[in-house]
């Protein structure tokens, strides 16, 4: 499960990197402690409360935030993943949704919350989603030079 739930992540940042993107890619599945999770994907050698600031840390930081709901056979819900579109949707920070289970896709407080809901990582890929939002906010930033004046 835990190979899974990375695999996805390493998908789409391979993706942008081949095209040499200038984007940072902050992944609560990041660092040596990866190895450590237990398949369940409930304990590691890093506390709990540690785990909880630093993906609190992340979401904080992000300009989007991309969420799979996926649970690759998991039988409990993604807390952890529902956390962090709360904190998102608190930061008014952009969500992208993966899922197809219409438990949250089709839920009020999912449809309010996502920006945008795809089934999958290659509908990701395909409809240029990440592109949608990081060409916003890079070409939106604009800095005047007074040579830029046209009298």
């Amino acid at each position: 499960m835990i190979r899974e739930c990375a695999k996805w992540r390493i998908d789409i940042r391979d993706h942008y990197m081949r095209q040499s993107w200038d984007i940072t890619w902050l992944d609560p599945l990041n660092g040596k402690e990866f190895a450590e999770i237990t398949p369940d994907g409930l304990k590691s050698n890093v506390p709990p409360e540690a785990i909880f600031d630093r993906d609190l840390l992340s979401v904080e930081e992000a300009d989007l935030v991309v969420v799979n709901l996926n649970t690759f056979g998991a039988t409990r819900p993604p807390l952890g993943t529902i956390c962090e579109m709360a904190w998102a949707g608190m930061l008014r920070t952009p969500i992208v949704l993966i899922s197809n289970d219409p438990n949250y896709i089709e839920h009020p407080f999912v449809k309010r919350m996502a920006s945008w809901i795809v089934p999958d990582v290659a509908t990701l890929l395909k409809d240029k989603v990440i592109n949608y939002f990081y060409a916003g906010l890079h070409n939106a930033k604009y800095i005047y030079r007074d040579s830029d004046a046209k009298y």
